[in-house]
């Protein structure tokens, strides 16, 4: 996913770095507002933005936005039991899943204009805000033995990396377990990035931005055992938004 991140931003930057050559004026509506959804990735995770603007000038605008996502470990590796059938995969060695609430006011301008209806204009933008990270347990499908009999039967347990070994392990439990041990971890956000918008009506807006982010704690997310865990997170990203603009 990094490899295709760093591809899919040198394409873009290369190509409107040259197309600037060609920019001339254009006459240009004022809006008002706008508002806009996205969906997207970046090298650990996946992630959901809805954001509200409100033009300052025909080439400004200020962004509210509240994006959701989640971090992974980057040591993260899927697992299965090689002996059950019709199991949940796992990643051995994982504490916590982990998501985040980003909620942000950001600073959008053009300084590449589109050439007509059909251009394209580029759009830099950066963002603060909070970051509200939720780490939920996982919670795994033990095998133990029964007490009292040499039986081996199935349990579902908040995994212990002290208690658990891989060999114990049958599959993932259920999601919802755990949902009452959430814990929050409070922090900040911040994002710069590139605003692609290539759509052909003037009211709507059809983009991709690419840029780099990242997300600052106050102490060390807990996401696996036995390897590092950081109280921070960068992140390349690359995001698709449509959405719409209006006069008032």
């Amino acid at each position: 996913m990094k490899k295709l991140l760093v591809v899919v931003i040198s394409v873009f930057i290369s190509f409107f770095s040259y197309g600037q050559e060609t920019i001339f004026e254009e006459t240009t509506t004022i809006y008002a507002n706008e508002t806009s959804g996205g969906i997207g990735i970046h090298t650990n995770g996946f992630m959901g933005t809805f954001r509200y603007g409100k033009y300052l000038t025909g080439f400004s605008k200020r962004i509210y936005e509240i994006e959701i996502g989640n971090i992974k470990h980057p040591k993260e590796i899927k697992s299965i039991n090689p002996f059950e059938n019709d199991v949940r995969g796992y990643v051995f060695g994982k504490l916590n899943y982990f998501y985040v609430v980003r909620p942000s006011i950001g600073y959008h301008k053009v300084f590449i204009p589109k050439q007509s209806i059909k251009g394209v204009s580029v759009t830099y933008v950066a963002h603060g805000g909070l970051s509200l990270g939720l780490a939920k347990p996982v919670y795994l499908n033990i095998q133990e033995e029964e007490e009292g009999t040499n039986n081996k039967i199935i349990v579902r347990r908040k995994y212990d990396p002290d208690k658990h070994d891989q060999g114990d392990i049958y599959g993932r439990a259920s999601f919802l377990n755990g949902m009452d041990e959430i814990r929050l971890y409070p922090g900040l956000f911040g994002k710069f990035g590139l605003h692609f918008d290539y759509g052909q009506r003037r009211e709507s807006l059809r983009s991709v931005e690419v840029g780099i982010k990242t997300d600052v704690y106050l102490e060390d997310i807990p996401i696996m055992a036995f390897t590092d865990n950081n109280p921070y997170f960068l992140n390349l990203y690359l995001e698709i938004f449509f959405g719409s603009r209006k006069v008032e």
